[in-house]
């Protein structure tokens, strides 16, 4: 019974998170710092690393590149919280440098070029790649963030989530806009 509850309080909890998502915002601050690091959270507590990545109790590194404004905003949304007995801690990173050590990945304002030197760093490596860069997920990324109808929604590659070896909840993939991998220019 209890881990039908916890299940139950989970969904309710994801639900509540991206609905407040889906709250009319102008364009200009669809990037808000507490709502991205709300969904970064959501995703976090959706998606399964590999046992021989993530053992029990061990911490998991969110890493962030490109914005402090997010970085804070994840500390005090994470603070004393843990996901399935795993303690959070929020890093500050640079993209020029190995990323590795990270479990989860966000970069802020990439382009092009930087979202697929990201995708090229972390790939075979278990990590959840995730940007606000619009295309990032069909480049290879895990997630990405993007504006529709003036609303901050999301997307999710699970191919990419796969040849990583994550596995995204069906529940958080229900409320994501699926998408697969960019053919490769002829």
């Amino acid at each position: 019974m209890g881990v039908l509850i916890r299940s139950f309080a989970a969904i309710v909890t994801l639900l509540a998170g991206m609905a407040a998502a889906a709250i009319q915002v102008e364009a200009q601050t669809v990037s808000t710092p507490g709502l991205t690091a709300a969904f970064i959270f959501n995703f976090v507590k959706f998606t399964t690393w590999p046992e021989d990545v993530l053992r029990e109790g061990n911490t998991i590194a969110i890493c962030v590149a490109g914005s402090d404004q997010i970085a804070d905003a994840l500390s005090q949304l994470t603070r004393d919280k843990a996901v399935e007995g795993h303690p959070l801690a929020i890093r500050r990173i640079d993209l020029d440098r190995p990323v590795a050590e990270c479990h989860v990945v966000f970069g802020a304002s990439l382009n092009k070029a930087r979202a697929q030197e990201l995708v090229r760093a972390a790939a075979g490596r278990p990590i959840l790649t995730v940007s606000d860069f619009e295309d990032f997920a069909m480049y290879g990324g895990v997630a990405n963030f993007f504006i529709d109808d003036g609303r901050m929604r999301f997307a999710v590659n699970p191919d990419a989530a796969d040849r990583v070896r994550l596995r995204i909840s069906s529940k958080l993939l229900t409320l994501a806009k699926v998408v697969r991998d960019a053919p490769a220019p002829r």
